[in-house]
């Protein structure tokens, strides 16, 4: 199938990009491919956060929902690949399991180019889903993608999902798989010094999650981390550069305030929850196993000393976008070698939808380019 979308407009967003400097911390800012005012919501993002309102608005609640009544109705929302497949030639695909902790098998996909070469970065990804949805299908593509892009052995860990599991089941998971892939890069042609772990919003958490116990039990396996639109603060906490989420301060123009004020409600309702003693996250991930303090379940709240060179992603007008840019204050305040991108007009979970948005095939681009600089 083919990209929903010209070439050209990945070339425009190229070369309108631009670095700013806001609160210290240098951006590289992705505008929208087709320009618009500021503030504007992609035109994509725009047509599909119309329909996803009306859908939660809809969507029938009922009182007293176990947590997995809550969940399944999003989970299968979740697990819609909104995607093309542009990226399967030349590709080739084997599957593992991989053990972990309760004697659990985790299946791990591995992909790497026919005609590899040897001694290849190796990319470990956890995909997102709030902890409770998503799968390997959904980031398939953006893995077979950045194999087309850079020659690297790329692993899609499917973790275990909550709340059938929780704490510390998938970060286990994703702990295990990666010391796997890291023990037997051998077998793939990888070379295991140049090892990047990455995910997106509870992907990214995981990733990040992952790199914190890689420092601490001294393992020494991440060199880059790669975060795109991570959750890395579940506990809400205050920090130095993180002061809870004021919608008010997101830069919306006048035709579209009305549908992005309504996303970042929505997408703030999934996560806060409502009738519950905490935040939905916590309900679903935690479940009262670990406080949410804990730095593997909310890593903006460590100091970040000793962490590897970061790449992180997000989008202007996504609802995780403070405590994205309140973990890239604290990473460069810790010294930690980081680049920061930011694409205009975008939200939460872009990055996925390869070949029907631009800014999720440019994201892979930038993720390859990065990886090729820094390792």
């Amino acid at each position: 199938m083919k990209r929903k979308y010209d070439l050209s407009l990945l070339q425009k967003m190229k070369t309108n990009e631009e670095v700013i400097v806001y609160n210290d911390v240098p951006i590289l800012v992705k505008p929208i491919p087709e320009g618009g005012e500021p503030g504007d919501m992609d035109p994509r993002v725009y047509k599909s956060m119309k329909m996803a309102s009306l859908f939660m608005r809809f969507m029938p609640k009922k009182k007293d929902q176990t947590l997995l009544e809550q969940v399944l109705p999003l989970r299968k929302m979740f697990n819609d690949y909104k995607g093309t497949y542009i990226a399967d030639e030349g590709i080739k695909v084997q599957h593992f399991e991989v053990p972990s902790t309760d004697k659990h098998q985790v299946p791990v996909r591995v992909y790497t180019r026919e005609n590899s070469g040897k001694n290849i970065p190796m990319f470990i990804y956890y995909h997102g889903g709030g902890f409770f949805g998503g799968g390997p299908d959904i980031v398939e593509q953006m893995c077979k993608l950045l194999v087309q892009n850079i020659d690297c052995v790329a692993f899609n860990v499917d973790y275990r999902l909550c709340p059938e599991n929780h704490y510390p089941a998938p970060f286990d998971d994703c702990y295990f798989a990666t010391k796997w892939a890291y023990e037997n890069a051998n077998k793939f042609n990888g070379d295991n010094t140049k090892l990047v772990v990455s995910g997106d919003s509870a992907g990214g958490n995981l990733a990040a999650a992952v790199t914190l116990r890689d420092r601490d039990d001294k393992t020494g396996m991440v060199k880059l981390q790669v975060l795109i639109y991570p959750v890395v603060n579940i506990s809400g906490k205050e920090t130095e550069f993180y002061h809870g989420v004021n919608i008010a301060q997101y830069q919306r123009s006048k035709k579209h305030a009305k549908v992005l004020n309504a996303s970042l409600s929505m997408m703030s309702g999934l996560v806060n929850g409502d009738d519950r003693k905490g935040n939905f996250l916590e309900n679903v991930y935690l479940q009262g196993f670990i406080n949410s303090d804990h730095i593997y379940v909310s890593p903006l709240l460590d100091n970040m000393h000793d962490l590897p060179t970061t790449l992180l992603i997000f989008g202007e007008h996504d609802f995780l976008a403070f405590e994205d840019f309140a973990y890239a204050q604290q990473a460069l305040k810790a010294g930690v070698r980081l680049k920061t991108i930011i694409y205009r007009g975008m939200g939460h979970g872009f990055a996925d939808q390869i070949g029907v948005a631009p800014q999720a095939e440019d994201c892979i681009k930038e993720i390859a380019a990065y990886m090729n600089e820094v390792l």
